[in-house]
């Protein structure tokens, strides 16, 4: 009986130490899909930014021609 109190008491830290560790990971992995998500809009203006240059880059190439 006396083995059993310091064994649930383990128990019970333990588990209080994976609750943290999920809690952690969880928090880690959310910060890591947002920064996934803003890497990916940032990406997405400088393709659109460089898709304007080079349309900007054709007008003025056929505005030099015709003259």
């Amino acid at each position: 009986m006396k083995a059993l109190l310091p064994l649930t008491c383990l128990v019970m830290l333990s588990a209080c130490g994976l609750g943290e560790t999920a809690t952690t990971a969880a928090v880690g992995a959310k910060s890591k899909a947002a920064e996934l998500e803003q890497a990916r809009e940032v990406q997405q203006k400088i393709v659109s930014d460089m898709d304007k240059a080079q349309q900007q880059a054709r007008e003025r190439m056929e505005a030099a021609e015709s003259r």
